[in-house]
């Protein structure tokens, strides 16, 4: 049967270059010693981060040492002495970056008090994403004691700043009664709102109340669209249920639905009979993440 919620205590990250815009605000736990690594990348020390131009170019040059092609290797030492540059200029984005980093133990040694700090501090100054990872950490108990109602709070603050990603997860916390009376009627507006935000993670998140009528009406169809827009915006959860679909509990409507979305978008060309052999999944590993 497949998983009738997902509960996220830190978000998923693995979305693809594509997805960057919601990688950049959410955390991800590395444990374990920073990774050795060589700047290659000289530092600039003409540039006054005082300066808007200067402090644009600072970003542009942290983004492009952290954010690389795969295969390549991040410079972490270069995008962290950015980041604490413009950081000094008081940009909310460079200081929730330089937060990040010491949540992930990137280039600096792993410190949740530091990256709560920046977290913290970057919130007061308007960062929707901010807001969201000190939510995260009250909710995962890193550096604060854990409290969901304070993370409730805190991902609403976020939401209300028009942040996807968590009202995705203040749907999973209504779904969960995490910090909050357990309703599914209100988690599934929550999803709503996140993939109307067109969070990646909320189209399989409502595609499971759709299936089995949890918290709305079940609707199949519906159900099958979401999930096919899960897949094309790289949510691994979809691929790897798909390609495990005879053991879940769809229709054969269900299954015709994604053969019928993969056929008009030109991943397959095979027959639409809800069967999901080898041509169909050939179509799925082709469509996943084709949206990003």
């Amino acid at each position: 049967m497949w998983i009738r919620g997902l509960m996220v205590v830190a978000a998923v990250l693995a979305l693809s270059a594509g997805g960057a815009d919601s990688a950049w605000a959410q955390k991800t736990k590395t444990k374990g010693p920073p990774p050795t690594q060589q700047s290659t990348t000289a530092p600039v020390s003409d540039l006054d981060p005082s300066d808007p131009d200067d402090l644009e170019e600072i970003i542009t040059q942290a983004d492009a040492a952290y954010f690389v092609d795969e295969g390549k290797t991040p410079d972490y030492e270069y995008a962290f002495k950015m980041y604490s540059l413009a950081a000094e200029a008081n940009d909310a984005y460079s200081i929730n970056r330089v937060g990040l980093m010491y949540d992930r133990g990137e280039f600096v040694t792993q410190d949740f008090d530091k990256a709560f700090a920046a977290y913290k501090q970057a919130s007061d100054l308007g960062l929707a994403a901010a807001m969201n990872n000190v939510a995260n950490m009250y909710q995962a108990g890193d550096s604060v004691a854990q409290d969901y109602r304070e993370a409730l709070r805190w991902y609403q603050k976020a939401a209300d700043g028009g942040y996807g990603y968590s009202m995705y997860v203040l749907g999973d916390m209504y779904l969960a009664g995490e910090g909050v009376t357990e309703n599914h009627k209100e988690a599934v507006a929550w999803y709503q709102k996140a993939v109307d935000a067109e969070e990646p993670n909320a189209y399989w998140a409502l595609s499971l109340r759709y299936l089995y009528g949890d918290g709305v009406g079940k609707d199949e169809l519906q159900s099958a669209q979401l999930a096919y827009m899960a897949l094309t915006h790289g949510v691994q959860v979809a691929l790897d249920e798909f390609k495990a679909i005879e053991n879940a509990d769809t229709t054969p409507g269900y299954r015709r639905e994604v053969q019928q979305l993969l056929k008009r978008d030109g991943f397959y060309s095979g027959a639409i009979d809800g069967d999901f052999g080898t041509s169909t999944t050939a179509a799925l590993d082709k469509a996943f993440g084709s949206a990003l």
